[in-house]
C-alpha cells in the first residue's frame, strides 16, 4: 500500500534508493563545497566570474513540532527533485523539536520517500534552538561552502519551477542580495492580493497566482523580504553575517538583516513567476506571546532603522503595490464572474441626455452581461435612488468607496481631477465614453486645465468609446490618443420606442399647441435667442422653453445672443428640467404642437428621438450627428431642418403636422445592440490587462498630482512664493482627506458643497 507521503506527492516517479542515516551530520564536514567553473582570461576575469555566477544552494527547511507538515513539504520537495538536481540544490531538513518522537518519524518517512531523488540531509538540532538560531547553523554553512542559502518554513507547499525561477532571478542584477517567490499568505509577496486567497488550499492559490503571473514582469523590487521562503546570496551572508539573535526566536530578525545590507545598496526583490504556498502562523499562532514578541522586535528594528517604515508605507503607497492590488479584481469570484462598475458618480438627479444614455446601458447590460460580469453602479445614494436604479439589480458602490473592480466604465466626459483619480485608482482596466467635445471647443467652457485633463485620459485609458462618428473624429483631430487605446464606437440605442417618455402623468402647464424648445442655458444650445424670436414672431403662440436645472450669471453687457436671456414676454413659459419629474417632461412632449431643438453643437441630440418617439414634429439644424442618426433610422418626414434662427420662423408661419405616412420605428430592441457594443469592447479591454500599464498610470496621476512637491532650491528664481503656496496647499489636503475619513464628514461635505454651488450659480459641466 502507497504511503501517506506518496498519495500527497501525486505518486511522483523518482528514483528510490537506500536513505542514509537520519543522525544529525556535522555541517562542514557534509556535502560539496563551492567551486567555480574555470572561465577564460586572466585572474581578474575568473574573480568577475566568479563573482556573478550562481552557485550551488543549501535549501534549510526548518521544523518545529507539526509533523504533518513534513510530509507535506516532503511531498512538495519531490515534486522538485528535477529542479533541485538543476541548481544544485542540497536540503538540510532541521528538526528543531529533537523530543518530538511524532515529528522525527515524519521526517524518517519522508526521507525514505526521497531516497535519492536529491541530495538531502537531516540535522537533529540538541535542544530547541528556536527559528533564529536554527537559521543561524544553516547560515554558519553556506557561508563556510561557498553556497546561497534557501530557507524554507515548513508550513509551505513548493510549487515546481519556483527554485529554480528564484535562481535565476537572483543573478539578474549584481545588486540583487535577497529574493523571495509569490505567495497567497505573505504580506508583500502575496499574489493575487485580495483577502479571499490568503486561506484558500495550496491548489486554490496557485491556481490565482497563475492567472496574474503572466501579467507581471520577471521581477519586482520591494524595500524588505518574508522569512517563509527567502534566497540569500552568499556575499550577503559572508560580508554582513546572518540573523541577529538579539531578536530571540523570531519577527522581524530577517528585516534587520535586509536592512543592514540595504544601507549598502543590496536589494531585495520578489520572483513574480515563482509561487510557494505559505500556511501562516503555525509556529507561534497569534497568542499573546507572540504578539508581545513582535512587539518587542519590532521596537528593537526601528531603533537601528527609523527608515524602515517610511519605506514600507512608501511601498504600499507605490503605483507598483496598488497595481498589484487591481490586478486581483480580474479574478473571477465563486460563481465564475469579475466585478465591473459602470462611472454614473457625476449624475445628477435629473434626467438629461448622459443620465438616459447611462440608464439605457445598465438595463440591457444588467441582462446582456450577467454572464460573466457582476454589475455595479457607482452613484451618490440620492442619484441612485432617483434613477431607481435598483431595479436592474446593480448594486450601489459609493464613489470613493475600498471597492476595487476589473473595470470601470465611465458613462461621460471626466471633468474634474477627483473623477480621474477615483478611475485610476479603482479598476485594473478603464473605460471612457466620450459622448462630445462640446467643453473644448466652446470658447467659455474650455481651459487648459480641461485639455490636460483629456489628454491624461486618452492617454492612459485602455478603452475609448465614442458615441458618433463625429465625436470620434473629433476627438482625434483634438488631442493625441494613446498607442495602446482600444478604440469603439458604439451609436445609443436608436429604437425610437426607447426613447417614449411617460404620457399619463399630470396635464401640460400650458394648453395643448404651443411649441417646445428644448435645451440649457449653456450657449450653443441657442435656446435664450431661439424662444425670443419666437415669442415676438407670433405673440398669440405660446413658447414652453425648457432651459435647464438653473439660471447662469449673465454677461456683463447682456445683448440678444446672451444665453439666459429670455425675455418675459407673456407667451412663454420657463420650465427647469432638474425641477421637473420624468412624467411631467413626458406630458410637455405629449402636448406640444411642434418641437424645437436649435443647438448648435450636439454629440448625439436625444431630443430628437424622444419628438419622435411622442410622434411630434421636430426641427433641427443640420448637424453631422443627426446625419448619421438619419443613416441609421431612415428619413422621417417629421425631421425638419433649418440652418438659421429666420429659416426656423419660417418654417413655423404655417402649422407642422406629424405625418405617420414614411414615420420611422428606427431599429427595434436596438438598445441590447448599443450595450453588446461596449460589453465586446470590455471583454476586450479586459482581457489586454497588463500589470506594467496600470502600474504606469498610476505613476502618471501621482506625478500629475505631486508636482508641486519640489525643493525650493530647484525652482527657477521668484519661484518661493510657489512653492510656499504649494506647500501649504498640500498640507491642507492632507488634512482634509484625514478628516474626511471620519464617519459622515464626506457626506455632510457634499451636501455642503452641493449647496454652495447652488447659491453662486457656478456652471456645470455641459449634458449630452
Amino acid at each position: 500500500m502507497a504511503s501517506k507521503l506518496s498519495v500527497i506527492a501525486e505518486q511522483a516517479a523518482v528514483p528510490k534508493g537506500t536513505a542514509p542515516s537520519a543522525a544529525a551530520v556535522a555541517p562542514a564536514a557534509a556535502g560539496r563545497s563551492f567551486a567555480s567553473p574555470e572561465p577564460s582570461g586572466g585572474p581578474l576575469a575568473r574573480a568577475f566570474a566568479q563573482a556573478t555566477a550562481a552557485r550551488p544552494v543549501l535549501i534549510a527547511a526548518l521544523f518545529y513540532k507539526h509533523p504533518e507538515l513534513a510530509r507535506q513539504l516532503g511531498a512538495a520537495l519531490l515534486r522538485c527533485a528535477d529542479e533541485l538536481r538543476a541548481i544544485d540544490g542540497e536540503v538540510l531538513l532541521v528538526n528543531d523539536s529533537p523530543d518530538d518522537p511524532e515529528l522525527a518519524a515524519a521526517l524518517a518517512e519522508v526521507t525514505a520517500e526521497i531516497g535519492d531523488a536529491f541530495t538531502w540531509r537531516i540535522l537533529n538540532n540538541p535542544r530547541n534552538l528556536g527559528f533564529v538560531e536554527s537559521c543561524n547553523l544553516a547560515v554558519a554553512e553556506a557561508v563556510d561552502r561557498g553556497l546561497d542559502l534557501l530557507l524554507l518554513n515548513s508550513d509551505t507547499v513548493v510549487v515546481p519551477g519556483a527554485f529554480r525561477e528564484m535562481v535565476r532571478v537572483s543573478r539578474l542584477d549584481p545588486m540583487i542580495g535577497f529574493v523571495n517567490p509569490r505567495s497567497n499568505n505573505a504580506t508583500l509577496a502575496t499574489l493575487p492580493y485580495q483577502e479571499r486567497f490568503r486561506d484558500v488550499p495550496p491548489a486554490e492559490a496557485e491556481a490565482g497566482w497563475r492567472e496574474l503571473a503572466h501579467l507581471m514582469p520577471e521581477l519586482s523590487y520591494v524595500p524588505t523580504a518574508v522569512g517563509f521562503c527567502l534566497l540569500i546570496r552568499w556575499n550577503i551572508l559572508a560580508e554582513f553575517g546572518g540573523f541577529d539573535e538579539i531578536y530571540g526566536r523570531g519577527y522581524n530578525e530577517e528585516n534587520d538583516l535586509i536592512m543592514r545590507a540595504g544601507r549598502r545598496g543590496y536589494r531585495a526583490v520578489l520572483a513574480n513567476h515563482a509561487f510557494v504556498w505559505h500556511q501562516g502562523s503555525t509556529s507561534f499562532g497569534r497568542s499573546p506571546e507572540a504578539l508581545a514578541l513582535e512587539t518587542r522586535n519590532r521596537s528593537i528594528l526601528l531603533a537601528r532603522y527609523p527608515e524602515y517604515v517610511r519605506l514600507i508605507e512608501d511601498y504600499f503607497d507605490s503605483a507598483e503595490q496598488r497595481a498589484e492590488m487591481l490586478l486581483g479584481a480580474l479574478l473571477p469570484g465563486p460563481d465564475g464572474r469579475i466585478d465591473v462598475a459602470l462611472d454614473f458618480s457625476t449624475f445628477p438627479a435629473a434626467h438629461n441626455g448622459t443620465s438616459i444614455a447611462g440608464e439605457q446601458l445598465l438595463a440591457a447590460a444588467s441582462e446582456l452581461w450577467s454572464d460573466r460580469y457582476r454589475l455595479f453602479v457607482l452613484a451618490s445614494p440620492e442619484v441612485y435612488d432617483f434613477h431607481d436604479y435598483g431595479r436592474y439589480g446593480a448594486p450601489r458602490c459609493d464613489p470613493h468607496g475600498p471597492e476595487v473592480f476589473a473595470a470601470v466604465f465611465r458613462v461621460g466626459q471626466p471633468f474634474d481631477w477627483s473623477t480621474l483619480e477615483r478611475l485610476i485608482m479603482k479598476a485594473a482596466t478603464i473605460g471612457v465614453f466620450m459622448l462630445d467635445t462640446i467643453s473644448m471647443d466652446c470658447a467659455e467652457l474650455t481651459s487648459q486645465t480641461l485639455s490636460r485633463y483629456w489628454s491624461f485620459v486618452l492617454e492612459h485609458v485602455d478603452l475609448l468609446a465614442v458615441t458618433s462618428e463625429l465625436t470620434g473624429a473629433q476627438i482625434e483631430r483634438r488631442l493625441p490618443i494613446g498607442p495602446d487605446v482600444k478604440r469603439t464606437r458604439s451609436l445609443h440605442s436608436l429604437d425610437i420606442a426607447d426613447y417614449k417618455l411617460p404620457t399619463e402623468g399630470p396635464a401640460a402647464p400650458a394648453p395643448p399647441g404651443f411649441i417646445f424648445v428644448v435645451g440649457n442655458h449653456f450657449w450653443h444650445k441657442e435656446v435664450a435667442a431661439t424662444v425670443n424670436a419666437l415669442a415676438e414672431a407670433d405673440p398669440e403662440r405660446t413658447v414652453v422653453v425648457l432651459a435647464g436645472p438653473k439660471e447662469a450669471p449673465e454677461p456683463a453687457d447682456g445683448g440678444r445672443y446672451a444665453p439666459t436671456g429670455i425675455k418675459p414676454y407673456p407667451n412663454v413659459l420657463r420650465l427647469r428640467a432638474g425641477e421637473l419629474s420624468h412624467e411631467e417632461i413626458g406630458a410637455v412632449y405629449r402636448d406640444a404642437a411642434a418641437i424645437v431643438f436649435p443647438s448648435h453643437y450636439e454629440g448625439f441630440g436625444i431630443p430628437l428621438l424622444n419628438a419622435l418617439a411622442a410622434r411630434k414634429p421636430v426641427l433641427i439644424r443640420p448637424l453631422p450627428v443627426f446625419a448619421e442618426m438619419v443613416e441609421w433610422i431612415g428619413e422621417d418626414p417629421n425631421i425638419h431642418v433649418f440652418e438659421t434662427t429666420a429659416e426656423l420662423l419660417r418654417r413655423l408661419e404655417k402649422p407642422l403636422r406629424w405625418r405617420q405616412h414614411g414615420a420611422v420605428a428606427g431599429r427595434p430592441g436596438d438598445a441590447r445592440r448599443a450595450a453588446q457594443d461596449v460589453g465586446q469592447a470590455l471583454d476586450t479591454m479586459i482581457g489586454g490587462a497588463r500589470y506594467e500599464r496600470i502600474a504606469r498610470r498610476i505613476r502618471a496621476l501621482k506625478t500629475l498630482h505631486d508636482f508641486s512637491a519640489i525643493h525650493p532650491a530647484q525652482l527657477p528664481p521668484g519661484d518661493s512664493k510657489a512653492f510656499i503656496a504649494a506647500s501649504i496647499g498640500q498640507s491642507i489636503e492632507a488634512f482634509a482627506r484625514r478628516l474626511l475619513d471620519l464617519p459622515g464628514v464626506l457626506d455632510i461635505s457634499r451636501g455642503c458643497y452641493r449647496a454652495l454651488r447652488r447659491f453662486v450659480g457656478s456652471p456645470v459641466a455641459p449634458e449630452a
